[in-house]
């Protein structure tokens, strides 16, 4: 997807160092604003006291449109799968299920543009470098999407912890979009009518339900795993 351009960058006051001469050179090489701040606003901008007395601030990952996001795909042999999140609105969920989908190699995210969480600063951090490799496209209409892709070719599944097939024996078809819904909610009933298919995931113990980012990382190793076991 690319590397995002660094708008700033904040250094610890006092700190000093090879490595932060370094990053200072290479800042005014490219023009790049650097503040000196105290040690407490390097804390609150990173988020944690471990930041090496550095804190850079990168450009807002691009959210892409329906339509850019099937033109890359069209462009990779074979097609890469896609995730549509139905009502998921934690933003540390999304972030994580953007992070899986990059390890996994699923070629997109698609979220509705209403009623779900967006593409914001903690969902870029949870994703830990995910949206450099997986565009994420916003969508006003989530079953219509999932219709253009139906015709398009893709096979829509669906999750559901009701539901009678499981992702262990689930002969998943390509290319393929997993749908998930937010926990509680799980998939809206509108949406589940343009699913080809519902599958759970069989757990054993008490808790019947698994957080949705989770789930989505469960289901992620069942379809690419298989792939990779039988070479496809």
């Amino acid at each position: 997807m690319g590397t995002r351009r660094i708008e700033s960058i904040w250094l610890a006051e006092g700190k000093e160092g090879k490595r932060l001469q370094q990053v200072k050179a290479l800042a005014a090489t490219r023009g790049t604003p650097i503040e000196i701040v105290a040690d407490p606003r390097l804390v609150e901008a990173a988020g944690t006291a471990v930041h090496q007395g550095i804190v850079a601030f990168v450009a807002s990952p691009p959210v892409v449109t329906f339509d850019e996001l099937t033109s890359r795909l069209a462009l990779q042999n074979p097609i890469p799968h896609l995730v549509a999140l139905d009502g998921v609105k934690d933003p540390r969920n999304l972030g994580a299920i953007i992070r899986s989908a990059a390890a996994f190699g699923i070629g997109g995210v698609i979220v509705p543009a209403r009623r779900a969480v967006g593409v914001t600063a903690t969902v870029t951090k949870a994703a830990a470098g995910g949206l450099e490799h997986v565009g994420v496209a916003e969508v006003t209409n989530l079953s219509q999407s999932l219709e253009r892709l139906k015709r398009l070719g893709f096979w829509i599944v669906g999750t559901d912890e009701q539901a009678e097939i499981s992702c262990r024996t689930f002969a998943f078809p390509t290319p393929l979009v997993l749908v998930l819904g937010d926990e509680g909610s799980g998939i809206s009933p509108l949406v589940k009518r343009h699913c080809d298919a519902l599958v759970g995931i069989p757990v054993r113990g008490p808790l019947r339900s698994l957080n949705v980012a989770v789930a989505a990382a469960v289901l992620f190793y069942e379809v690419m795993g298989r792939a990779l076991r039988q070479g496809v």
